[in-house]
């Protein structure tokens, strides 16, 4: 996974490893209007494995760095 070595020697993301597309999927058999779609975002799964991983990091040690009256 060199996108993960890349983004921890660099600190930056690998440019459109975080693109979002957008699907329009039906809620009716025939759908006529555009409120018969429901839109929902579809997010590269590369950016995903990255987005957990730096959420399970910071819970590890989000105690020590936030004080509880800021949660």
């Amino acid at each position: 996974m060199r996108f993960l070595s890349d983004f921890h020697r660099n600190g930056k993301l690998t440019k459109g490893i975080n693109s979002t597309f957008i699907a329009l999927i039906p809620k009716t058999d025939s759908p006529q209007r555009l409120n018969d779609f429901r839109p929902i975002s579809l997010v590269g799964s590369l950016y995903k494995i990255l987005a957990k991983v730096l959420a399970n990091r910071l819970r590890q040690v989000i105690g020590s760095v936030i004080s509880e009256s800021q949660t």
